[in-house]
């Protein structure tokens, strides 16, 4: 019917260009025993009539938040409302938790949802047929005579449409009565057999039927992870020459029709593959052999969908990285002015591995093991020395934000570890040399690697470490290097990564 096209494009607009007037903030300023008797700060003058139906509605995030925003807590009826507050009655209380007074609620009511829509034009439509052919007359009417030519299809030969059938009226709603002939002694006269309701019934029906679609619309469009207010706001904004026109055009782009084709693509195929895991091996038994066909080169083509996904997004367990490092501090002295080290650096070899993979959450934490070539320097006993280190380091990553198998994402961690070594010290100066024990513990470090689809990635970490040096072995019977030496290091780390 014209009515209920007439409906969903009204529907359609209001959530476009929604009023703000119906969207009544209220307190809650008392509720009774029963909990089925409220007051709000509503009156008169705030657009609520008395008799009103409505929905009582509680915002439980922020509307910036990317989830459910606004839940409904209570259906109810207005009985009572003066200038500044309404008695209602709630007939259906969703979450009686929910109603605190003092707290602040968006109260949906009837009158101000519907404001500015004219009641339907109704017609009545009388339907007077023998018993026998009564079924088929008012299938007929109902379908307004929809197979009438077809009876007569040899005089109408058939040709290519111009266009689908349309019903037009000038009556929003037909209402049909439906009656039988009777027959007395020769005469024949109508006896009622059916009667439709009363408009004024059928009206109220109508007019709460699309009171609720509208708010369920509503709360569907607003609770949508993918809505925002900004956008919302930007889409309705009007020219600033002052004629009212809206700077965006009405009509969809190209862009947003492909946009809205993928979801709707996204969601079928989704719908058929739950209804393949519900039933089973049965699931092809309600389905013809053209139907099956069908459906299986559906299915085929999900599966081959899949199978690309999960070869670019496969994510690897384990990743070896080969890394240069940079020395930000320098530990040298400025008062030994016959010798200076320079070009500090280190190269690591490191190992990376994630224990429990596939948890959400447990997969972000990874263990690592290193092995490290350091070239750097140090003061030892007022004399410049040189510092040739290699070390192994094992060590704890935390992963807060992406998983460390992510894919083309950002992946940030902090992490620390324990190192373990020997290093060699030489002061060319003094013409010493003594070899040292070294370990390090806690060392800290925090960085963020990137992978691409093609298992190579990068990383970049900053770490920091005091390397504490024991000497077990000295050239000199006089040595002028000490027996035990700290250096602390913060270094800037570079690397190449392999996943696999």
């Amino acid at each position: 019917m014209n009515f209920k096209f007439g409906i969903l494009a009204c529907l359609s607009m209001l959530l476009v260009n929604f009023n703000a007037s119906a969207l009544s903030g209220a307190r809650l300023l008392g509720v009774s025993k029963s909990g089925q008797t409220v007051l709000f700060n509503l009156g008169i003058h705030d657009g609520v009539k008395e008799g009103d139906y409505a929905v009582v509605i509680k915002q439980i995030q922020s509307l910036e938040t990317n989830g459910l925003r606004l839940v409904p807590v209570a259906r109810g009826r207005n009985i009572k409302i003066n200038a500044t507050n309404s008695v209602w009655i709630l007939f259906k209380i969703l979450d009686q938790n929910l109603l605190v007074p003092g707290d602040k609620y968006l109260v949906l009511s009837e009158s101000q949802m519907l404001q500015g829509r004219r009641d339907p034009r109704f017609g009545r439509i009388t339907v007077v047929t023998n018993e026998k052919d009564m079924t088929q007359e008012v299938h007929e009417t109902l379908a307004d005579d929809e197979d009438q030519l077809s009876k007569l299809k040899q005089l109408y030969p058939e040709t290519v449409p111009l266009h689908e059938k349309e019903y037009r009226s000038d009556k929003d709603v037909e209402l049909v009565d439906v009656e039988k002939w009777e027959k007395n002694k020769k005469e024949r006269y109508r006896s009622a057999f059916y009667k439709s309701p009363h408009q004024d019934e059928f009206r109220r029906q109508l007019r709460l039927s699309s009171f609720e679609k509208i708010v369920a619309a509503y709360l569907k469009k607003v609770n949508d992870p993918n809505f925002n207010y900004q956008q919302f706001y930007e889409e309705q904004m009007k020219s600033q020459s002052g004629d009212g026109i809206r700077v965006r055009s009405s009509f969809e782009t190209e862009y947003e029709k492909f946009l809205t084709f993928k979801t709707q693509k996204k969601v079928e195929d989704a719908k058929l593959y739950r209804s393949l895991l519900e039933k089973g091996e049965s699931w092809s038994e309600d389905f013809s052999d053209e139907e099956l066909k069908i459906v299986l080169n559906q299915v085929s083509v999900l599966q081959e969908k899949d199978r690309r996904n999960y070869l670019v997004q496969d994510q690897k367990r384990f990743s070896a990285y080969l890394s240069y490092g940079m020395n930000i501090n320098d530990a040298q002295t400025s008062d030994d002015t016959s010798y200076r080290r320079s070009g500090l650096y280190s190269l690591d070899f490191d190992f990376e591995g994630i224990p429990i993979f596939g948890h959400p959450t447990l997969e972000r934490f990874t263990l690592n093991g290193s092995v490290r070539v350091n070239k750097t320097a140090m003061e030892a006993g007022g004399y410049n020395s040189d510092v040739d280190e290699l070390s192994g380091a094992l060590g704890l990553n935390w992963y807060p934000v992406y998983s460390p198998s992510a894919i083309e994402a950002p992946s940030v961690f902090i992490g620390t570890y324990l190192r373990s070594g020997t290093a060699t010290i030489v002061a060319p100066s003094a013409d010493e040399k003594a070899n040292y024990t070294l370990i390090s513990f806690p060392g800290f470090r925090a960085g963020m690697k990137y992978n691409f689809k093609n298992k190579v990635g990068l990383r970049i970490a900053l770490s920091m470490e005091t390397l504490n040096l024991d000497r077990y072995e000295q050239s000199s019977f006089s040595p002028v290097l000490p027996e035990e030496a700290t250096l602390f290091e913060a270094k800037m780390n570079f690397g190449l990564a392999y996943s696999f």
